[in-house]
């Protein structure tokens, strides 16, 4: 079957005609060459009209068309699952999956081979990745085991169909379980069924293994294990899981807590018994441990196998415990609900390393004074107390005696300025008289009822100074001191210091402009004390420099507890979560803090991942202000990991920080013993319009007998195409009869004295 037809330059028969018309009529309008005889007039003539006509006909484009019909070769497609969980059980005892599988393939071998020649057969053993298997081999060369530690039914299944792309399939038999544990797939199951069903091909899923069953349906999960705990040393910590029992109901289950401490050492916490009173129930179980040492702990929550349990690495789960150093323990007592103490209390109630117990004496209840808090001032988990604008009568003597023995024990205590502190408050005649720092006059008493003493306090406003270098004192680095200090509100007034002590310890390190003492500091026994006249560094934070306003306050409670050069946490790492599957990306943050924490934006960082097997790789992190970001682009070996950032600063190590993750140590494979057969089922039902059916293992011998006998059309139709001057070598012959009209024109021309 062929015709021909024109396609006229720009699709134009009009623009071709009026082309030739224009050659024409030149050719009529031409020079009458009157010396020329009529044969010789005619032959000119005779050339020109050619080399018209030859325009014309590489115009119009003369095409051919012409049809035929050929056999084509057809591909059938076989897939057969060698994952893992082709060991499982076929049914409830006996056979794997796997020895069947080989079974049903050996069976069908001979029918395989006995394809007609025009029937290519593809055959492939996938898990994770597709792994071709030769048919030339006899016997078919079948993996003797099954190891794939993942199955990725979609991405392989689009990975056969594009090598045979252009070529006709038969169809494509699936042979597996349909249990898809690709973390990651390329190409989801869903697509690569359409994709399917769109090219009009048939799938003929072939399952194995049993859906569920009693047997297979017993098991025992640790699950909800919270993957990341922070406490202070010697803290109790309650660890709460979820023991997830299938099969084995009103059966006591051990289960116990493993502690790895810092050193490597384990410490065993239980067991306890759980019992399940219905089938698949969820039993939440709580163990509680108390770490003596700070560091980074690794916890796993486990549960006892049981005897016929199919799958076992679900059965314990682990999580990461960071223990800081102690946290500090701070007891409040105010008198007034000020300003003041609404800030302060924010601070350090922001403090992940503070706790604070805040305590209100309102002075309008005064005849119950003293009130009791004898129990707190005895309790030796407080490290240091602060007392706001409180009146000495609001504790009285032997309660103030309890505080100054605990300060002299080696407690911190902050006085602050109010208009009934120190002298103000009555404190000359108290144990505290000899604690503070300061001196008070006998005759500074401020009465509730009378007017407030002018002579007791200094008029606003108050601009602190630093006297010297002192960690209290320490809002910057170097010369920039000072002029941060500058830069804050002043105060809106403070308490007149009458003297300072001359005493070992005992140093003013912040005064006003005129030289007045603000802060006071001393010692007393093995405690620090620290007296402010201030009550309005609130000031500080609300007009915009609360990084300032916080970090005065956190360095104030460190010294007074004796920590102000600590280095705890100077580099930290942090993770969203720290358990991951395998082939995942981990993100997460890093950064370098001051040791009263404030982020060190100026520092260098650099990561290191420490693998499973002890092997470092460097990993590159990207500034973002004055935090850190970087990502492990993709963690494949199951086991312990960690992050290792070390910080600097003009080439001095600031410190280091760790932060560690874990990938998941269970066999995906293995962790659930039931087939899927609806999802092969729903696969081949996306093909069903084009023959996709569901066929049992023992049909599939009669499923290739049957493609053999009816194999799909086999004959395709090809058309070639022939147009004028479409080729190199055609468009060559054109343009050669072009120029061999013209020269021929053009020699008799000369020849006859023409030109």
């Amino acid at each position: 079957m062929s015709h021909w037809f024109l396609q006229p330059i720009l699709n134009s028969y009009a623009l071709v005609a009026a082309i030739v018309a224009a050659l024409v009529l030149l050719l009529a309008i031409g020079p009458v060459f009157r010396l020329l005889t009529k044969p010789q007039r005619l032959l000119l003539t005779a050339l020109r009209l050619s080399v018209i006509a030859l325009v014309a006909l590489a115009m119009l484009r003369p095409t051919h068309i012409s049809t035929t019909r050929r056999q084509q070769t057809a591909v059938l497609v076989l897939l057969f699952d060698q994952s893992r969980s082709m060991l499982l059980p076929q049914a409830s005892s006996g056979d794997s999956r796997w020895s069947v599988q080989q079974d049903v393939l050996r069976q069908a071998e001979p029918v395989l081979r006995a394809l007609p020649s025009n029937l290519e057969v593809r055959i492939y053993g996938f898990d994770a990745g597709l792994h071709p298997v030769e048919l030339t081999a006899e016997p078919l060369a079948l993996p003797e085991t099954p190891d794939g530690q993942q199955t990725d039914i979609g991405t392989n299944l689009h990975a056969a169909l594009q090598r045979e792309l252009g070529k006709r399939l038969a169809g494509v038999v699936l042979l597996g379980d349909g249990v898809q544990t690709a973390f990651r797939p390329a190409v989801e199951i869903p697509e690569a069924a359409r994709e399917l069903a769109r090219l009009g091909y048939p799938l003929y899923a072939v399952p194995f293994g049993q859906p569920l069953d009693a047997v297979q349906a017993r098991d025992v999960a640790v699950e909800n294990l919270q993957d990341q705990y922070t406490v202070f040393v010697k803290n109790e910590l309650p660890v709460t899981a979820t023991i997830a029992i299938r099969g084995w109901t009103n059966q006591a289950i051990p289960v116990r807590l493993l502690v790895e401490k810092p050193g490597g050492e384990v410490d065993v916490v239980g067991p306890v018994n759980v019992v399940a009173r219905a089938d698949e129930e969820q039993v939440t179980v709580e163990l509680r441990y108390v770490p003596e040492q700070p560091g980074n702990y690794k916890l796993t929550m486990e549960a006892d196998e049981q005897p016929g349990e199919l799958v076992t690495k679900n059965n314990r789960l682990s999580a990461f415990l960071r223990v800081l150093e102690g946290g500090l323990k701070l007891l409040y007592l105010e008198g007034e609900l000020r300003e003041e103490q609404l800030f302060l209390r924010r601070v350090l109630e922001a403090s992940p390393d503070m706790e604070l117990d805040f305590l209100w004496i309102d002075s309008r209840q005064r005849g119950k004074w003293p009130a009791d808090v004898a129990g707190s001032l005895r309790d030796a988990k407080y490290d240091a107390f602060i007392l706001g604008d409180l009146d000495a009568g609001a504790l009285g003597k032997d309660q103030l005696q309890l505080l100054a023995d605990a300060v002299g024990r080696g407690k911190g205590l902050a006085l602050l300025g109010g208009y009934h502190s120190f002298g103000a408050g009555g404190y000359r005649d108290t144990p505290l008289a000899d604690v503070l720092p300061i001196t008070m006059d006998r005759l500074e008493r401020q009465d509730f009822a009378a007017p407030i003493r002018p002579d007791l306090h200094l008029s606003g406003p108050q601009r602190m100074r630093p006297t010297g270098v002192h960690p209290l004192t320490s809002l910057s680095s170097g010369a920039e001191n000072a002029e941060a200090w500058n830069r804050l509100p002043p105060l809106a007034g403070a308490n007149r210091f009458m003297g300072v002590k001359d005493a070992a310890g005992v140093r003013v390190v912040a005064e006003n402009e005129a030289g007045q003492p603000l802060l006071v500091v001393g010692e007393y026994g093995q405690g620090r004390v620290a007296t402010l006249a201030g009550d309005s560094t609130y000031r500080w934070a609300m007009r915009g420099f609360e990084a300032e306003h916080r970090r005065f306050w956190r360095q104030l409670i460190l010294w007074l507890v004796g920590r102000e050069d600590r280095e705890q946490d100077q580099v930290w790492v942090k993770l969203d979560q720290r358990r991951f599957q395998p082939d995942s990306r981990v993100s997460f943050t890093a950064g370098v803090n001051s040791p009263t924490g404030e982020p060190i934006g100026e520092a260098s960082l650099r990561c290191d991942v420490i693998l499973p097997d002890g092997q470092r790789r460097d990993l590159r992190l990207t500034q973002d202000g004055t935090t850190w970001l970087g990502s492990v682009e993709t963690v494949t070996a199951p086991g312990d990991y960690a992050l290792e950032v070390t910080a600097s600063r003009d080439g001095e190590i600031l410190g280091t920080g760790r932060g560690e993750f874990m990938v998941f140590d269970r066999d995906v494979e293995l962790s659930s013993s039931a087939a899927d057969h609806e999802q092969l089922a729903r696969l081949a039902a996306t093909t069903s319009e084009f023959g996709g059916r569901v066929v049992a293992p023992e049909q599939l011998s009669s499923l290739l007998e049957d493609i053999r006998d009816r194999p799909p059309e086999m004959e395709i139709e090809v058309q070639t195409k022939w147009q004028l001057a479409d080729t190199a070598r055609d468009a060559w012959a054109v343009f050669l009869l072009f120029i061999a009209l013209l020269t021929t024109e053009w020699f008799l021309r000369k020849k006859w004295g023409l030109v």
